[in-house]
C-alpha cells in the first residue's frame, strides 16, 4: 500500500486544524455580535444572520471532530483509512447549509405574505451588517486559500459557506437599506427569499460533490482516457478493460485488466504490468494505488459486468 508522506499528511491536518478553529472563533464572535444586535435593534433579519453564524460555528466543531478521524492510519478494519470522513463532514455541512436556507426561505415567505409584521429596525443594524460582511470574506478568502493549498473538500465546502453568507449579510444590508429608503419592509422579505434560493443551490452542489465521492464515482471521466492511451503506449500490453477507479480521499485508487502474449513467462508479465503503472502514474496525477490484471491476449472466459473499457467509453 502506497504511503502518504509523514510530512505532507501532517502539515494537512495541521492546516485543517488551524483553519478550523480561526473559523470557530471568528462565527462565535459575529454570531454573539448578530445575534445581541439584532434582539437589541428589532431586526429580524440582522437576528436570522447572526443564527446563521450559529450553524458556522456548528460547523467549524464538525471540522474539529472530523480532522483527527480523517488522518487516522489504515488498519485491518480500514485498509485505504478513513479520509472519507472529510466527505463525511461535507455531506453534514451540505445538510446544515439546505437547512437553513430552507428556514429562511420560510420566513421570508411568511414575511410576504404578512408584511404588516415587519418592522423598521434602528440603524445599528446596519453598522453590524457591515462588520459582518468584512469578517465573513476574510474568513471566506481565508478557507478557500487553505483549502486549495492541501486540496481539502472540507474546507472548500465551508469555504463556500463563508462566501454564501457574505452574500446573506449583503443582501441583509441591501433590503435594510431598501427598507429605510423606500420605508418598505417587504423588499427586505424579498431580497431574503432570493438569497434562500441561491443557498439552498449551493447546498445540493456541495452534497453532489461529497457523494460521489463516497458511491466511488469520478467527477472527471476523462482519466478512463487517460487510462487507456498510457496503458496502450506500453509495448506488449493491450486491450484495457475492466477498469474501475475510485477515491481514496483526493487521490485515484485504480484497478484495471489488460492483455499480454500468453507464452511470456512470469516475469515478463510482471515487468509489462509494472511498465503499465508507471506509464499511468505518469499520465494522471493524485494517484493513490494501481493494481493490474494480465490476462493472455484474447480470452473472453470472463464477461465483463461492470468498469471501462474502450468500447463502453461515453
Amino acid at each position: 500500500m502506497p504511503k502518504m508522506g509523514k510530512g505532507v499528511a501532517g502539515a494537512k491536518q495541521q492546516v485543517m486544524l488551524r483553519t478550523s478553529w480561526i473559523s470557530l472563533i471568528g462565527n462565535t464572535i459575529l454570531a454573539v455580535l448578530k445575534v445581541v444586535v439584532g434582539a437589541i435593534s428589532g431586526s429580524l433579519a440582522v437576528l436570522s444572520d447572526g443564527l446563521d453564524s450559529t450553524q458556522d460555528v456548528v460547523t467549524s466543531v464538525v471540522m474539529l471532530i472530523a480532522t483527527p478521524i480523517i488522518y487516522r492510519k489504515p488498519n485491518t478494519k480500514f485498509v485505504f483509512g478513513q479520509t472519507k470522513a472529510e466527505n463525511v463532514a461535507s455531506t453534514i455541512l451540505s445538510f446544515a447549509i439546505f437547512f437553513m436556507g430552507g428556514q429562511m426561505f420560510l420566513t421570508a415567505i411568511n414575511h410576504i405574505l404578512q408584511p404588516q409584521e415587519a418592522l423598521i429596525p434602528t440603524r445599528i443594524a446596519i453598522w453590524v451588517t457591515l462588520i459582518s460582511i468584512a469578517g465573513k470574506l476574510l474568513l471566506a478568502l481565508y478557507q478557500f486559500r487553505e483549502g486549495k493549498k492541501v486540496d481539502s473538500p472540507l474546507l472548500k465546502a465551508n469555504a463556500i459557506n463563508m462566501r454564501n453568507d457574505v452574500i446573506i449579510s449583503t443582501g441583509v444590508l441591501v433590503g435594510l437599506g431598501l427598507t429605510y429608503f423606500f420605508e418598505l419592509p417587504i423588499l427586505d422579505a424579498i431580497v431574503a427569499l432570493l438569497i434562500s434560493i441561491y443557498i439552498i443551490y449551493t447546498s445540493i452542489s456541495i452534497f453532489k460533490e461529497a457523494n460521489l465521492v463516497l458511491m466511488d464515482g469520478v467527477d472527471d471521466t476523462s482519466v478512463y482516457e487517460k487510462i487507456i492511451e498510457a496503458v496502450e503506449a506500453v509495448p506488449g500490453a493491450s486491450n484495457p478493460h475492466r477498469i474501475r477507479s475510485g477515491h481514496v480521499g483526493n487521490l485515484y485508487n485504480i484497478v484495471l485488466d489488460i492483455e499480454a502474449d500468453g507464452s511470456i513467462s512470469l516475469l515478463e508479465s510482471h515487468q509489462i504490468a509494472e511498465a503499465v503503472e508507471n506509464s499511468i502514474k505518469s499520465s494522471v496525477k493524485n494517484v493513490y494505488d494501481i493494481v493490474v490484471h494480465v490476462e493472455p491476449t484474447g480470452d473472453a472466459s470472463c464477461k465483463e459486468k461492470y468498469g471501462v473499457s474502450k468500447d463502453n467509453l461515453d
